[in-house]
């Protein structure tokens, strides 16, 4: 992972292991000035809102899957339950929220692989997508070189 930190000119963040390690590797990256408190308040209520929104784009289109889409993002949300399903559809409501690209690198099989969860509809050209590391079910930042200091800080907080 050393080779892509470096390429990628960024520094491994770790995150806390409570569930929702995914949002705070997101949030640590949503406002650099920010505190990671008001960052991951605000990630939860604009995934809630757009899971409830464009239900129908993370569905199958019938009242069965959209009360169980319901009871999932809830399940994550509130008890911090991540199971496959969510794994699947969290960074894509989450992408989709923001409108900004998610990309997570990950180590398999003696490499790194990169999967690129793209937001259905963006409406700013150019936006520096979020980096994230998973490794054993766990994400982590990827934090840009000239913010680390200022996330370290905020995460603090």
């Amino acid at each position: 992972m050393d080779d892509v930190t470096k390429s990628l000119n960024v520094t491994l963040s770790h995150t806390l292991a409570d569930g929702h390690c995914f949002l705070h590797a997101v949030a640590l990256q949503l406002d650099e000035t920010q505190n990671t408190v008001q960052a991951y308040e605000f990630l939860m209520k604009a995934i809630e809102t757009e899971s409830r929104t464009n239900k129908n784009q993370y569905t199958n289109f019938n009242d069965e899957d959209s009360g169980r889409l319901d009871l999932l993002v809830h399940k994550y949300l509130h008890d911090k339950i991540f199971g496959h399903a969510a794994g699947d559809l969290i960074p894509q409501i989450t992408s989709n929220a923001l409108q900004k690209s998610i990309h997570i690198y990950s180590e398999k099989d003696g490499g790194i692989w990169k999967t690129i969860v793209q937001p259905k509809i963006t409406l700013q050209i150019n936006k520096s997508p979020f980096l994230v590391y998973l490794k054993d079910y766990h994400y982590s930042a990827l934090i840009n070189e000239k913010n680390a200091t200022i996330s370290k800080s905020s995460s603090s907080r």
